[in-house]
């Protein structure tokens, strides 16, 4: 397939109307594909069609851009794509969709009181349980039955809002039984199947979309926006979306912490790799001349490479159809210096700790009792917040570490390590695979109610999982601000922190006992007063402890041949407790694949490339104000068991790299780091006995 060898790609946005007779009236295809050799694009996501609804191609379907004259721009560049061996992918918006809003408000998405989802925006927003199905369907039949493209982007698959039309009060009626409800609660097993049926219906209207792509053209490849599965249970987008891509690519414009993690969740998430890793070339997508500086976009493009992701970046024509070359005159030059590692893509990467997403977690339990309308619902999630900032303790402490979500429960054997922060709701199936890891030898840190709440909305007497945690639940803390105090013989786990000077933690935390062949970190301390009381308290500005507990809140518990460490609190999720959550993982004593000597701004990557009998570490320096100031003398120790270690080499230059070996462990010293070092260690595999 063409996305295999394609890591450099280009979308350039046509989201344009036309009311006015000058849009895309100066279109030059020719000029067109030029701008896409100038940045060495590999492959262009061509629009057939957009959010606007409109065809760059003569349709019986649809509606024909006025602006293009019937003239088939969409064909023309089909064409001259192919003639110069650029992968064309063809566009299109599903949902999103102005003309047939426009022209169908029957099918429109409907907010819980009636009125249009999309009355203050910009956006025409279809129902994918309307007939509108019906039509994206065979539109999607027309443009792969007539052209020759290697794939096609099914863009904006997901929910732009939770919608109450008729076409989803009858579907869930007849599916489920009963109208739709209306006040939000993740306790209620009526409301959990609504969201599990918006979950359901995305997916079935993603296998439409697919289905008929691969019977219209079945070498063509199929992919469906991924930037929505970090977002919040509003969208809908769960696991069952995966398997109707062939790959996953998703447009992120976050910080570097976020594109690691959507990274590592891509890589380990997409059906086939690379991923796609994409970003706007402008400073925003609402910006449409200023660009990125040429270092920010060269420090996406060498995250990319270092997570083995292809980087795609995306323009916006201007609306009469032209281009602006410094755009692709900048891209070209971040592009021509990556594309040097081209050959040295691929291996397997190292995911000593894995670190658990759950997709049906995405919520925030302080929003039971509202109604989808009400202007305060939650903007933070409790389990992505403490995902993210253990993700970030990972990198800063350079700890190989993979995200991993259902798809694979089979396959947790692979890490050392399972990481559960603050797993709000869990099912069957991850119950036994959770269960069944520990047994067989693995380490699992594990905080808060994770197996308190199934996936269906039903809260149990006690964890489904307390057998493998050691610990039996009796409640939670009324206090918000609460505290862990490290126990004797175990204070190195929190060094700056004591009895009388215990760890502050700015929620509540869950009450429970310890079972009888579990040993006790940590216990609870309470604040003299409960926090939430305004008229009596021990300091105005703050809520110092007071009350010592008998409460665990740390446990150390051993399950078949594997450890298990309990934190009734999320302390993961605090960015002040990074190094305490460090410590924790370190009880389980498992050596890692990989160390260095390097600042918090540096993440190192590992891949094997057993097949070619090489390894490929990574260095890459993202600072938040770039461009980077250069970091010297970084010492990196990687475990080279089974191995016997030859060539070092500083790629693409093939420049030999001085090390040190003993016991299995290899040693060096990048050169200066500005932005990213590639580094290839070759190997002999050792002769087993």
């Amino acid at each position: 397939m063409w996305y295999k060898n394609a890591f450099r790609r280009i979308v350039i946005d046509m989201h344009i109307p036309d009311w006015d007779e000058r849009f895309l009236s100066e279109f030059d295809p020719q000029n067109y594909v030029a701008m896409l050799k100038r940045a060495h694009a590999q492959s262009i996501v061509l629009y057939a069609q957009s959010h606007i609804g409109l065809f760059n191609y003569p349709t019986k379907v649809g509606v024909m851009h006025r602006g293009l004259k019937g003239r088939d721009i969409f064909g023309e560049l089909v064409e001259l794509c192919h003639q110069n061996n650029i992968a064309a992918v063809a566009y299109t918006s599903l949902i999103f969709d102005r003309w047939a809003s426009t022209n169908h408000p029957e099918w429109r998405v409907k907010l819980m009181d009636g009125s249009d989802a999309e009355a203050k925006g910009r956006f025409g927003l279809c129902c994918p349980n309307s007939p509108y199905r019906d039509y994206a369907a065979k539109w999607a039949e027309e443009l792969l039955s007539r052209y020759p493209v290697d794939g096609i982007r099914f863009d904006m698959t997901f929910w732009p809002a939770i919608c109450y039309c008729p076409h989803c009060r009858e579907r869930f009626a007849r599916e489920v039984g009963g109208p739709l409800p209306e006040v939000i609660n993740w306790e209620d097993p009526t409301w959990v199947a609504f969201q599990r049926k918006r979950e359901e219906w995305l997916a079935d209207f993603a296998g439409l979309m697919t289905a008929t792509a691969r019977r219209a053209r079945p070498e063509a490849s199929v992919e469906h926006q991924a930037s929505t599965y970090n977002f919040d249970w509003k969208f809908g987008v769960a696991e069952k979306l995966v398997p109707h891509n062939d790959f996953l690519q998703g447009d992120f414009y976050g910080d570097a912490l976020q594109g690691s993690f959507v990274r590592k969740l891509l890589y380990n998430l997409s059906p086939n790799l690379p991923y796609g890793f994409e970003t706007s070339a402008a400073v925003t997508l609402g910006n449409h001349t200023n660009i990125k500086s040429k270092d920010l976009l060269y420090a996406k493009a060498c995250a990319a490479v270092a997570g083995q992701g292809a980087m795609i970046y995306i323009d916006a024509i201007d609306p009469v159809g032209t281009l602006n070359p410094r755009v692709y005159d900048r891209i070209g030059s971040v592009l021509s210096d990556t594309m040097r590692y081209d050959p040295y893509c691929g291996g397997e990467m190292a995911q000593d700790v894995a670190v658990y997403f759950s997709l049906c977690s995405k919520y925030n339990p302080a929003d039971n009792g509202k109604t989808p309308l009400d202007p305060n619902l939650a903007g933070r999630f409790p389990h992505t917040e403490s995902l993210l900032n253990a993700c970030a303790a990972l990198i800063t402490h350079h700890i190989p570490f993979g995200v991993v979500t259902k798809k694979d429960l089979n396959h947790l054997s692979r890490h050392r390590i399972l990481v559960l922060p603050n797993v709000l709701m869990m099912d069957d199936d991850e119950v036994k695979a959770i269960r069944q890891y520990v047994a067989d030898g693995g380490n699992l840190y594990v905080s808060k109610g994770a197996s308190l709440l199934t996936e269906t909305g039903r809260r149990q007497p006690d964890f489904m999982l307390g057998d493998v945690f050691g610990v039996r639940y009796q409640g939670e803390t009324r206090e918000k601000f609460t505290f862990a105090a490290p126990e004797p013989g175990f204070d190195s786990l929190m060094p700056e922190f004591s009895k009388k000077y215990p760890l502050g933690l700015e929620e509540s935390q869950v009450i429970v006992s310890a079972r009888d062949n579990a040993r006790v970190l940590a216990k609870i301390v309470l604040p003299y007063t409960d926090p939430a009381d305004v008229t009596r308290f021990a300091s105005i500005h703050s809520n110092p402890p007071g009350i010592p507990t008998d409460y665990p809140s740390l446990v150390m518990h051993s399950y078949g041949k594997g450890n298990v460490i309990y934190s009734a609190a999320s302390l993961e999720g605090a960015e002040y407790a990074r190094p305490v959550f460090i410590n924790i993982l370190k009880l389980f004593q498992q050596p890692y694949s990989f160390e260095a000597d390097a600042p918090a701004s540096v993440e190192v990557t590992l891949f094997q490339q057993a097949d070619q009998n090489r390894l490929i570490i990574n260095l890459l320096n993202f600072q938040k104000d770039l461009p980077n100031i250069p970091v010297d003398g970084i010492k990196v120790r990687v475990r080279v068991p089974g191995m016997t270690p030859g060539e070092l080499a500083l790629l693409p230059e093939g420049s030999e790299v001085i090390y040190s070996y003993w016991t299995d462990v290899v040693e060096f010293e990048s050169p200066r780091l500005e932005t990213f070092c590639m580094f290839s260690l070759e190997y002999t595999p050792k002769l087993s006995c």
